[in-house]
């Protein structure tokens, strides 16, 4: 990746002096990610002809090592300061030799105090024993000679100032391009879980709907099997049925045979009595003809003996009468 060429190329660069290293214990020289600690590469080069310069360099490292084991995360002046550590060792020599191998430790959250203050005392003391070196060898370096190194050292530093900040900008974007991938990561895991949530309710909708018709299935089978049964009774029926109506049609044909010769004979009855009928009528006739003849007679009969009653009746009055008036005259005369 672009970003770990360039933080290679940066962490890679010469050394240091320690007047330069201690001016930049604010500058971020170590790539870290959002969960874990960074990792900052540490050059080991070979031992310095000054004994004390070692042993505060070594003492130095193991304290940082140390500080190193806490949890957490490192701050940019943590991590720069971790980095000018390992770049003191090579910048307290007049040249600075190739780097030999490179190790990987880790950024802690340690203050930046502390972290000054062990580079403060560190270079304090090799100061001192580098001076009182000099004092003992009576060899001192030119003025001038020291100004163009602490030019080139100012350039480095630029240069190396630089690198740091474009750095800075590449572990920004990386933080920001960690931070959006985080984000659709969650965004895409909280999709996840709402399509495994619904595709769990939809399957035990599906095993529902699936258990419904399983259970709507026995049930048809078991009216399939009701019905089977009924229907096998019904052709029973119509079997027996259809014996029961070929023994009617029999029964039929036959009362219909036996209907015709009854029809037939009670024509003959009919005709008969017909007759019969003809002949008592005539006869009633007759009789009645003659029954008129004698109730005329009887009625004209009648007739002349109301009519004899009637001249009886008056002839009776008229005596009576004549009997009241000789009774009448009868007893005048007495």
């Amino acid at each position: 990746m672009p970003w770990l060429l360039s933080a290679h190329s940066a962490l890679s660069a010469p050394s240091h002096s320690l007047e330069i290293a201690s001016e930049i214990p604010n500058q971020s020289s170590c790539f870290f990610s959002s969960r874990s600690g960074c990792k900052v590469k540490k050059y080991e080069t070979q031992p310095l002809a000054l004994d004390g310069c070692s042993q505060d360099e070594g003492a130095v490292i193991s304290q940082i090592s140390d500080i190193s084991n806490r949890d957490g995360h490192a701050t940019d002046e943590e991590k720069l300061a971790s980095t000018s550590s390992g770049q003191k060792s090579a910048g307290a020599e007049v040249k600075g030799e190739p780097e030999e191998d490179l190790e990987y430790f880790e950024c802690s959250n340690v203050p930046v105090s502390t972290i000054n203050h062990a580079f403060s005392s560190s270079e304090a003391g090799l100061e001192k024993e580098t001076s009182q070196k000099m004092e003992k060898d009576g060899s001192a370096v030119p003025i001038i000679t020291k100004e163009i190194e602490a030019n080139e050292w100012k350039k480095k530093y630029e240069e190396t100032r630089q690198e740091v900040l474009e750095m800075r900008k590449i572990v920004a974007e990386y933080e920001k391009t960690i931070a959006q991938m985080i984000e659709d990561e969650q965004r895409t895991s909280m999709t996840s879980q709402k399509s495994f949530q619904q595709l769990t309710l939809e399957k035990e909708q599906a095993l529902a709907d699936l258990n419904s018709v399983e259970r709507s299935l026995s049930d048809l089978f078991r009216r399939y099997e009701n019905l089977k049964g009924v229907l096998e009774g019904f052709k029973k029926n119509e079997e027996a049925l259809k014996k029961c109506a070929q023994d009617y049609l029999a029964r039929v044909k036959q009362e219909e045979q036996r209907y015709q010769a009854l029809k037939i004979h009670a024509e003959e009855k009919l005709d008969k009595a017909n007759e019969e009928i003809a002949q008592v009528r005539t006869k009633a006739k007759a009789e009645s003809a003659a029954l008129h003849a004698g109730l005329r007679k009887e009625q004209m009969k009648v007739e002349s003996l109301e009519r004899a009653l009637q001249q009886k009746n008056q002839e009776i009055e008229e005596l009576t009468k004549i009997c009241d008036e000789l009774i009448a005259k009868l007893g005048k005369t007495d």
